[in-house]
């Protein structure tokens, strides 16, 4: 298989430089930083999935650097952050064969919409990523956490599972720990939910989750933003694998949260560093739905109106 990585930050890395190994044509997209220590060094992978180390790959800065004879591809693995898709789909335009797939390993919601408005939905997939990975130096990837398969599906349910199964057999069989779902849209939003409830608050008041669920505060202000994001959802159409924000809620504060209690949001670290969040992906999203059903949401627009405040402030 050819695949194209584009972003290849901590997760494309990791998924690239397993692909490679496994003897794929892979070629590499992403900042100057890590392309060069790729296109040098090669990939070193350890952690949780095990460890793993290739040559000298094939990475560049841009699309229109890739050589000819280098750019056909029978999948797009897209991994840049939300508020990049556009951007990034356009530029996959000039290399897609008619019959190249894209395959989004983003956060937050739209990301598959806007794909599928350039390609059409019978060539977009998506992908839900609750691993953690890191990428301390360029080209070295660590795997610090797995929390449950990667699940690949079609948003729409448009894709058939012997498809789609075959799809994650040559991922697993690279050492991808992915499995295929027809209900992908329920395990974005669930993810959605949880980082919603927990990354802006997290990130604004610079404490970990635990801390978060311990208050009484900040207890009543995740819990109007997860019921928020379920009355926008109803409207919506959108599925859910809970029937209300009450089911919902049982399982978060008894199930998700204990084992993330000391974890910090990845917001926050984006904050710290001045870049921008995917806030617009998350709390953000709500509120566009909100908006778009008629459906009041004053507590995700206040937590993103708050988040690009602190957004534009570092800048300034």
């Amino acid at each position: 298989m050819r695949y194209l990585i584009f972003g290849s930050g901590a997760i494309g890395t990791l998924l690239g430089g397993l692909l490679a190994g496994a003897g794929h044509h892979v070629v590499f997209i992403g900042r100057k930083w890590n392309i060069e220590g790729i296109r040098s060094q090669g990939i070193k992978i350890s952690g949780v999935w095990g460890d793993y180390q290739t040559g000298p790959q094939s990475a560049f800065e841009t699309v229109a650097e890739i050589p000819e004879e280098l750019n056909h591809f029978d999948q797009v693995l897209l991994c840049v952050k939300a508020f990049d898709t556009a951007a990034a789909i356009q530029s996959c335009l000039l290399i897609l064969g008619d019959a190249t797939q894209v395959i989004s390993f983003q956060n937050g919601y739209g990301n598959c919409q806007m794909i599928a408005e350039h390609i059409g939905w019978h060539r977009t997939l998506g992908a839900r990523v609750i691993t953690g990975v890191e990428l301390p130096h360029p080209g070295v990837v660590q795997v610090t956490v797995h929390a449950d398969a990667i699940r690949l599906g079609h948003y729409l349910c448009q894709t058939p599972m012997n498809q789609l199964e075959g799809i994650c057999l040559t991922l697993r069989e690279a050492g991808i720990l992915v499995e295929p779902t027809e209900q992908l849209e329920e395990f974005i939003w669930a993810k959605i939910l949880y980082n919603s409830a927990l990354n802006p608050l997290g990130a604004l008041l610079q404490v970990p989750y635990g801390a978060l669920g311990e208050a009484s505060e900040t207890r009543t202000i995740m819990e109007s933003v997860v019921h928020e994001a379920f009355t926008v959802t109803q409207a919506q159409g959108i599925r859910q694998f809970w029937q209300c924000a009450d089911a919902y809620l049982d399982v978060f504060y008894q199930k998700m949260l204990p084992p993330t209690a000391a974890h910090y949001p990845s917001m926050l670290r984006d904050l710290e560093k001045g870049r921008r969040t995917e806030i617009d992906a998350l709390n953000g999203a709500i509120s566009r739905l909100g908006k778009e059903q008629g459906v009041p949401t004053p507590i995700n627009d206040l937590l993103t109106s708050l988040l690009h405040f602190r957004e534009s402030y570092k800048k300034r």
